[in-house]
């Protein structure tokens, strides 16, 4: 049984983060990637960098300077290019030793002894259970509602849409909606990132109809994307259909994740190509096949429905 809650919380990783980088003692400094790993996957590394070079209020005070590269570069403060003497000399005055950029003797001056929830190794979890009970069976061409989810952003705040076409491509619904979201992306876990806006967005869920969602499904680390969360949280037929791969190669128009077909390159009718993958209930063979043959792109409409909401709302 899946925590449906857990998969729709509103996770905040600038929190958990900031709660990891307070925790660096004084005259020592910590690296973006121990800070990952402490999250749970050193994947976030680069997620953990935007966060603490964010300009935005903190709710206590967080060291930032004292987290610094792998390599001991002591690295830029309150944003890229900016402020790498100012923190030099925040360093210094608390007695970690920096020559020429960076830290000396590091392997002394490293702290990684953090202590906290790796959110990001439970949510992996979660994922793989989610990924053992996902139907890849199913007909996706019995619908007769297929709806198209994108999701633009402008900083932290999400614009949602959802496009419903018919299998002639007459629009039948078209929805948006907007909430924070304090979860930057971070490969492999854009599910946490954006299963509020979508669930938010679609409002009751329904049986009837395909959702086919701007993300990927089985094409995905664990076989547990976006387009599987949501299918599987809410018990109904989706797809993932991406523009970019994320994992596994290529092997003519098939995606192939250690030895296994988990997506398939697709061209719509307007000539556009999409990376498809199996989300819920719902076969590759017939999503494809549906993909293909739209004479309407839900999904497009959705992505320009969302992009005027984000435009509208600045």
């Amino acid at each position: 049984m899946i925590d449906r809650e857990f998969h729709l919380a509103d996770h905040d990783l600038y929190l958990a983060t900031f709660k990891l980088a307070a925790q660096i003692p004084k005259g020592m400094v910590s690296t973006y990637g121990a800070i990952a790993r402490a999250l749970g996957d050193i994947a976030a590394s680069r997620a953990v960098g935007q966060i603490l070079a964010a300009d935005m209020e903190r709710p206590f005070p967080v060291p930032c300077h004292r987290v610094i590269y792998s390599d001991g570069r002591t690295g830029w403060y309150m944003g890229k290019g900016e402020g790498a003497e100012k923190k030099q000399g925040l360093l210094r005055s608390e007695g970690v030793q920096v020559v020429d950029g960076r830290v000396h003797d590091l392997d002394r001056a490293l702290f990684t002894q953090f202590s906290g929830e790796p959110l990001l190794a439970t949510m992996a979890d979660s994922q793989r259970e989610i990924a053992a009970l996902v139907d890849q069976e199913g007909d996706a061409l019995g619908f007769q509602r297929i709806a198209g989810l994108d999701v633009s952003y402008r900083g932290d705040e999400a614009f949602a849409a959802m496009v419903v076409v018919d299998r002639r491509g007459k629009v039948l619904e078209e929805r948006s909606a907007r909430c924070p979201v304090r979860f930057p992306y971070v490969p492999g876990y854009l599910g946490f990132r954006e299963m509020r806006p979508y669930s938010r967005v679609i409002g009751e869920p329904r049986e009837d109809t395909l959702y086919l969602i701007d993300g990927h499904g089985k094409a995905h680390p664990r076989r547990a994307g976006i387009a599987c969360q949501f299918g599987v949280v809410h018990g109904v037929a989706s797809a993932g259909v991406a523009k970019t791969i994320l994992t596994g190669a290529m092997r003519g128009s098939s995606l192939l994740l250690e030895g296994e077909e988990v997506g398939r390159l697709v061209r719509t009718p307007g000539g556009r190509a999409y990376l498809v993958s199996v989300g819920h209930r719902a076969s590759l063979g017939s999503v494809c096949r549906l993909v293909s043959s739209l004479p309407s792109d839900p999904l497009t409409m959705a992505h320009r429905l969302a992009s005027a909401e984000r435009r509208a709302g600045a």
